[in-house]
């Protein structure tokens, strides 16, 4: 029942959350990035580049085991998600720019994560085809997101309304289903790798943030760039990462550290929204 749950749960729930992404999306979006190619190609620069160079860099400096090195390589080339644009939303970042860099990077990750994988799984071409591993992330992340973007560019009632909202609801719970059934597969090693990955993945998610912060410093922006760039390139989708362990590699030893990052990962998004409701609520009182 468990492998069951792993093998077509997961690629559901995960296919639904990127659905969910692409009700939020237009073309327009895409259109959008001819207004500010700069900031789109430095966040995902970062994105793409920097933060898989920050894990190698976590895996080497640390020499984390295998299992827990392999998992935060995986969850290092994930894209964006819909929870990276929430959170933005909610901190009062560029929502605009935070989707048309998750779209982008949806767009990419089919392609890019199957060829960086070996840099750290050097056997994984043995275990799955490149070609495979493409066609299986296109059928959960790219169609999904593109059928979700044909339903809304084709649908405009006020029932198409009330489902987008229930939609992006229930795209948080689909992230807690697929934590949830990797976790009930993998109770036996969890508790012995949880101080070494709950380390790793909270340095790859405060260095991927910086990381941002930096990149949209250098870009010259402000204090909205700097919390939309920081979120994009520090927030992962957790998802994608368990999907990839799970089933497409087989392993779901290695979903312990994307499993373990869809939790904590929240305590950094917590942080800066906090933050940001503080400042936004001193701004106010000094008007």
């Amino acid at each position: 029942m468990s492998q069951t749950m792993l093998t077509i749960g997961l690629p559901v729930a995960l296919a639904w959350m990127m659905f969910c992404v692409g009700l939020t999306l237009t073309v327009a979006d895409f259109k959008r990035v001819s207004q500010f190619p700069g900031k789109v190609a430095a966040g995902l620069s970062a994105q793409l580049i920097g933060l898989p160079s920050i894990a190698y860099c976590l895996i080497q400096l640390f020499n984390l085991p295998e299992v827990v090195a392999v998992g935060l390589w995986i969850l290092a080339l994930a894209p964006g998600g819909a929870s990276s644009n929430a959170i933005c939303h909610l901190c009062g970042g560029d929502s605009a720019l935070s989707i048309t860099m998750t779209a982008i990077s949806s767009l990419i990750i089919p392609f890019s994560l199957p060829l960086m994988l070996p840099f750290v799984l050097s056997d994984v071409s043995a275990i799955i085809p490149l070609k495979t591993a493409i066609l299986q992330l296109i059928a959960v992340t790219l169609l999904p997101v593109l059928l979700g973007m044909a339903i809304k560019h084709y649908c405009s009632s006020a029932g198409f309304e009330r489902f987008a909202q229930f939609a992006g609801r229930t795209a948080l719970w689909a992230l807690f289903f697929t934590v949830a059934i990797t976790l009930a597969a993998n109770t036996k090693v969890f508790n012995q790798l949880f101080s070494v990955a709950s380390i790793a993945v909270l340095l790859l998610c405060f260095l991927g943030m910086a990381l941002g912060v930096v990149v949209a410093k250098g870009l010259g922006g402000d204090t909205t760039l700097s919390k939309t760039l920081s979120i994009e390139v520090g927030i992962q989708n957790a998802g994608t990462a368990i999907f990839v362990a799970v089933v497409q590699l087989n392993q779901p030893q290695l979903a312990l550290t994307p499993l373990l990052y869809g939790i904590l990962m929240n305590i950094p998004a917590i942080i800066l929204i906090v933050m940001s409701r503080r400042n936004t609520c001193a701004a106010r009182s000094t008007r």
